[in-house]
C-alpha cells in the first residue's frame, strides 16, 4: 500500500496532519492539528488554488481584466 506524505499548505507541518472526512463532492479533507485549519490536496475550482488566488487579487487591484 502506498502512502502519501501530506503537508499542511498553511504551516508546512507534516506530523500533525490527519484525515478529516470528505467535502460534498467526495474529495478527501485533511486537518492540521498544529494550526487547526482544514484543506484539500486537489481543488475542483481553479480559483481555490493558492497561487491562482493571489493572481486574481493582484489583477483586481491593478484593474487588469481578462475580457
Amino acid at each position: 500500500m502506498a502512502t502519501i506524505d501530506v503537508k499542511c499548505r498553511f504551516c508546512n507541518q507534516a506530523e500533525q496532519v490527519r484525515k478529516y472526512g470528505t467535502n460534498p463532492r467526495g474529495a478527501q479533507r485533511y486537518r492540521c492539528f498544529d494550526c487547526n485549519r482544514t484543506f484539500l490536496l486537489d481543488y475542483a475550482y481553479e480559483a481555490c488554488k493558492p497561487g491562482v488566488k493571489e493572481k486574481i487579487v493582484d489583477m483586481a487591484m491593478n484593474s487588469s481584466g481578462v475580457r
